[in-house]
């Protein structure tokens, strides 16, 4: 992928991601985020190819430690700039218009990162065919190797992920349906204190989604270590290539759509 030029300060000279402040507004920090995922998606693939028929689990499972790591980081680093003012993650200007089609509550679906092991489990799986076809056997290097318990893991997991989304979903209807109170309508009707009200009335709303998107992302991150536990270190590697590419290709996909506008 071709990211984009590199602002100041967007990282340390150790490569990981310095946090947006006063300075340094969101919109900043996402292109050090995607700077920074441009360099884990390098990792690991390179860790991938190097790992294929001689393992080293250790090492691999370092690296998709650090690489939940840079995830969690994002994460908080949001969470930080939404306290702030959640409003532009709801509607962020740091994205493409493709990718505001597949907004859930400020950022991606947490039920996506199953379907995204499926698919790739299933891609990796039909490589192997030829192979297992010819007398060969279906290795669990990578995702076309899943088990038995781990599919039923993914399984559950999944279930449970749905559940939460449900809630979440709850949560932000609720918030959302507060706009047409009693009170907003008499606000609404104006006034000398209609400005004063609204505000503080508005204040109150943003609050409530605020505390959505913290539900959100937290279950964004959690079913990513969900699932990244239920795979060993060689196929952890191998999920997180394919969450980093689908980011990656969306996320550029879509800015060459705009500009081409």
């Amino acid at each position: 992928m071709t990211a984009t030029s590199r602002p100041q300060h967007a990282a340390h000279a150790n490569g990981t991601l310095t946090p947006p402040d006063g300075a340094e507004t969101f919109a900043k920090f996402f292109e050090c985020w995607i700077l920074q995922q441009s360099r884990d998606l390098d990792a690991l693939r390179a860790a991938a190819a190097a790992s294929a028929g001689h393992e080293d689990d250790a090492g691999l499972r370092r690296l998709v430690d650090r690489v939940l790591g840079h995830y969690e980081h994002y994460y908080r680093a949001k969470s930080a700039a939404a306290s702030d003012d959640v409003l532009p993650m709801f509607a962020p200007s740091w994205i493409s218009a493709t990718e505001t089609l597949y907004l859930w509550c400020g950022g991606w679906r947490p039920t996506a990162a199953l379907q995204l092991l499926y698919s790739k489990s299933g891609a990796q799986l039909e490589a192997q065919l030829p192979a297992f076809l010819d007398g060969g056997d279906l290795h669990d290097g990578d995702l076309g190797g899943l088990s038995a318990d781990q599919l039923q893991a993914a399984d559950q997991l999944q279930r449970r992920t749905i559940r939460s989304e449900r809630e979440i979903d709850e949560a932000a209807a609720s918030a959302q349906e507060s706009l047409a109170t009693v009170k907003m309508v008499e606000l609404s009707a104006g006034g000398g204190a209609a400005e004063e009200g609204m505000e503080r009335e508005m204040g109150a709303k943003a609050e409530g989604m605020r505390r959505v998107l913290e539900m959100a992302d937290g279950l964004r991150m959690d079913t990513l270590r969900a699932v990244v536990a239920l795979l060993r270190p060689p196929q952890a590697v191998h999920f997180l290539v394919a969450a980093a590419e689908l980011h990656l290709s969306v996320h550029d996909f879509g800015r060459r759509k705009d500009e081409a506008k």
